[in-house]
């Protein structure tokens, strides 16, 4: 009887610590074609976007990336290096902006032209830095 109370114990134990592990996510390897695509903003720091925010990411095949910020738009060289993304030679247009917009622009501007961890899982692409992570939807078809 004694055996059968320690051997549910240690049973117990065992099932309590494997619910209460965390799940260790292993990045993988991204390939730049994987990035060259259109991509849709929807989340900035997991927080969902406002239907009026429009911003985008385009990357081509020869790298060159353009898009919308958020009211303005951009146009740059895509560097990417170790899951690493910045956009160099970043330039955009000067158009006033609301608050809103002009935050979420802000952000969107910092990450993409400074190196920014990158992740892709099927037809999301997060890229994120140590202030902001920004979410972006495939806006085109993988084909």
């Amino acid at each position: 009887m004694k055996t059968v109370k320690i051997m549910m114990l240690m049973l117990s134990t065992i099932i309590l610590g494997a619910c209460t592990a965390e799940t260790q996510i292993i990045p993988q390897k991204v390939n730049l074609s994987q990035l060259q695509h259109n991509w849709k903003l929807t989340h900035v720091d997991n927080i969902q976007l406002a239907t009026v925010i429009k911003s985008t990411l385009q990357i081509n095949a020869d790298n060159k990336s353009s898009g919308n910020l958020s009211c303005n738009s951009f146009f740059g060289e895509a560097k990417f290096v170790d899951n690493q993304l910045r956009i160099e030679k970043m330039a955009n247009t000067r158009k006033m902006c609301d608050e809103l917009k002009n935050s979420v622009e802000m952000d969107v501007s910092e990450v993409l032209s400074n190196w920014a961890n990158v992740m892709i899982d099927n037809e999301t692409l997060i890229i994120s830095n140590k202030k902001h992570s920004l979410t972006y939807q495939l806006a085109d078809s993988l084909n």
